[in-house]
């Protein structure tokens, strides 16, 4: 072939080749919910917006339902690099900080509106802070979620009916402490395991909001639903300054702010218009609801704080202060 005609060939065949795609960059993003969870769904559309806005440079995959492992595992993954996100309630991270053992202080948030306050606002920036000097993971969002509620197989009124009864928590020692304060035998165990529990009758119980009592099917294994509310805990959306770094610097703030838009306003708008919903289908599955006096329950657990975490009472009190009528 003559030069100037191989040219020509190659400059033809270059008009249809493809221009070489950027390199991508893929963040695998774990829970541990069912795909019906209202957080499971915001974690799609944060996967998608990321997307999105990065014109397809960073894309996140998500495995939900416990696929790469517990919340514990989870977040320990995430400076493994078996994890680069991870999306679950806040007070797991209390294992690599101690700051973060305030989002699970029970009776500390009044009710919605005072979340709000707190997480949106200079305070939830404390903490956020706190958090990532003392761990090394990066909190990009907190999304709101549902007060926690109690769920037995038998009738809860007061503390006395939790003697001795095995209750299901979150691996968190604010958790476990506040349970013992009860009068319970708190139970730490991974929310996979839950439901099985629940029906062989190793735990007699466990407790989280109503949209996930609801999507986790518990109305086929407990008869009672106590409402305790005991804890507003955050979903915080987290990576770790490793996972962060493989971000392109450009686009880090998109990673952010893409777990700040739409995703956090579905959590935030199903949270707050599905909690009469979610008690309704509960009632209608056949759950009793107990509308116990919440004083006697705050009494018994209003010592831990300063027992067992006095280091916090100050940001603790701020937070309080924030609530209705400036007082719990």
């Amino acid at each position: 072939m003559k030069l100037g005609t191989y040219l020509l060939a190659a400059a033809s065949l270059a008009v249809f080749l493809p221009a070489t795609a950027p390199a991508e960059v893929v963040l695998k993003l774990g829970h541990v919910w069912p795909a019906s969870e209202i957080h499971s769904k915001s974690a799609e559309m944060f996967a998608q917006d990321v997307e999105k806005a990065t014109n397809g440079e960073v894309k996140v995959q998500v495995f939900g339902g416990s696929t790469l492992g517990s919340d514990r595992e989870l977040v320990e993954g995430l400076k493994f690099g078996t994890a680069d996100i991870w999306v679950g309630g806040a007070g797991v991270l209390s294992a690599a900080s101690d700051t973060a053992k305030i989002f699970t202080q029970h009776f500390m948030i009044s009710d919605i509106d005072h979340f709000k306050k707190i997480y949106a606002g200079p305070i939830g920036r404390e903490i956020t802070d706190s958090i990532k000097k003392e761990s090394g993971y990066q909190i990009i969002s907190y999304w709101l979620r549902g007060p926690r509620w109690l769920t037995t197989k038998t009738e809860v009124r007061n503390p006395g009916d939790l003697a001795g009864k095995k209750i299901r928590v979150p691996d968190s020692p604010v958790f476990v402490k506040s349970w013992q304060a009860l009068g319970a035998a708190p139970t730490p165990m991974n929310f996979g395991e839950v439901f099985t529990a629940l029906q062989q009758g190793v735990i007699d119980g466990q407790e989280n909001p109503l949209s996930l009592i609801l999507s986790s099917k518990f109305s086929e294994v407990v008869k009672y639903l106590i409402k305790t509310e005991h804890v507003y805990e955050p979903i915080a959306v987290v990576m770790s300054t490793q996972s962060m770094a493989k971000v392109p610097e450009k686009y880090r703030q998109a990673v952010i702010d893409a777990a700040n838009g739409r995703a956090l306003e579905f959590a935030a708008t199903e949270v707050s218009n599905g909690e009469q919903a979610f008690l309704k289908e509960l009632k209608d599955q056949g759950m009793t609801v107990v509308d116990v006096d919440k004083t006697p329950f705050q009494t018994r657990v209003d010592p831990v704080v300063e027992q067992d975490f006095a280091s916090l009472k100050p940001l603790y009190q701020k937070i309080v202060a924030q609530g209705a009528g400036g007082s719990k």
